[in-house]
């Protein structure tokens, strides 16, 4: 028995909740797909299962890290058939770009723990290397980043992200189309340390000035997916830590992941409407939530990674830029963005 399928076969437990599961089992949990009238039939059903949580299954763990010179982010992931891991570094003050892609065939040299709270994911190929030590129950990590980049350059990183004992992470279980389901466990608001080395220099990540977002994931997802997501951190006007999770379409469901953070205080947000404004890639972007949430980001600089071969398509643009606005929390307190870095995400897949 796990925190979301009671016993194999069954559907998983939609709802939220105020901490990552530690065993967010969704791996156990029937969906359709072309071998599912195999599913719980003697021998065969335990070779549909393995193929089920094999390949069908989607899972990975993102970050990122902002301070007033840097951006980084990166992630390891699996779709079963490949390993995915990249890495990138955004300079702020010139907007150059130093990043390194990996995909390797059936997730050669790549682990992605079955859960957000324990353990270790890597993803490890030839010119990149990254470790992520998932702490504390899932409310600190420690990062180990080694990539030759694309740019022929070395980045370099060792990072600690913290979240403090009140601070409110979330996790949640939602239905998608097609009856497939997801799991999330998102956090907008850690205060990051550490420090990156890239261009040629060391820059260090310091408590108070630099801080991170988190995404992991596990998903039975569509064989098409697209979505708009946004996620960042920083200091309001006033010096508040905000940070932001928001995603279009949201998944038609009681809970949503739409939400913000206030000092590690979280709001949910609902009629988020992401909009990016042209269709080149760095284009500027518009984020809407209801009458609570008016945002502009406008671009810093912007990566894509792509992947064409056959039965998999794939195409993930990601625009780094600055957000000002406004938003208006359930209390009434009104808080003004200005310059806050994060990054607008594109995702279009056949997989």
């Amino acid at each position: 028995m796990g925190d979301l399928v009671a016993r194999r076969g069954t559907a998983p437990i939609v709802g939220q909740w105020d901490h990552p599961l530690a065993d967010p089992n969704l791996e156990d949990a029937p969906i359709v797909h072309a071998l599912d009238r195999l599913a719980g039939m003697p021998a065969v059903g335990r070779a549909e299962a393995a193929y089920r949580a094999r390949f069908r299954l989607k899972s990975w763990q993102y970050m990122t890290a902002v301070s007033d010179d840097l951006f980084v982010a990166f992630i390891i992931g699996t779709a079963g058939f490949a390993g995915n891991g990249f890495v990138y570094a955004v300079e702020l003050p010139t907007g150059r770009v130093h990043q390194k892609f990996g995909i390797t065939p059936m997730a050669v040299g790549t682990r992605v723990e079955p859960t957000s709270v324990r353990g270790q994911h890597r993803f490890k190929t030839r010119g990149l290397g990254i470790t992520i030590d998932n702490l504390d129950a899932g409310r600190r990590f420690a990062v180990a980043i080694n990539a030759d980049t694309e740019q022929g350059g070395a980045l370099s990183a060792e990072l600690a992200f913290d979240s403090g004992a009140a601070d409110e992470h979330f996790s949640l279980c939602v239905p998608l189309a097609g009856g497939r389901w997801n799991y999330t466990h998102k956090f907008g608001a850690f205060g990051v340390t550490g420090n990156v080395s890239v261009g040629g220099r060391t820059l260090e990540l310091r408590s108070g000035h630099a801080f991170g977002t988190l995404d992991y994931t596990k998903m039975y997802a569509l064989r098409h997916t697209v979505w708009k997501w946004i996620a960042l951190c920083g200091r309001t006007k006033h010096g508040k830590v905000l940070g932001l999770n928001l995603v279009d379409p949201t998944p038609d469901a009681p809970v949503s992941e739409n939400a913000v953070w206030v000092d590690g205080k979280r709001d949910a947000l609902a009629e988020v409407r992401l909009t990016a404004q042209g269709e080149d890639i760095a284009s500027p972007w518009r984020i809407q939530a209801g009458d609570t949430l008016d945002l502009d980001m406008n671009p810093v600089a912007h990566v894509e990674q792509k992947l064409e071969v056959p039965l998999v398509r794939h195409r993930l643009r990601h625009v780094v830029g600055t957000f000002s606005g406004r938003l208006r929390t359930k209390n009434g307190h009104v808080h003004d963005l200005e310059d806050i870095v994060g990054i607008a995400e594109d995702n279009d897949t056949w997989w």
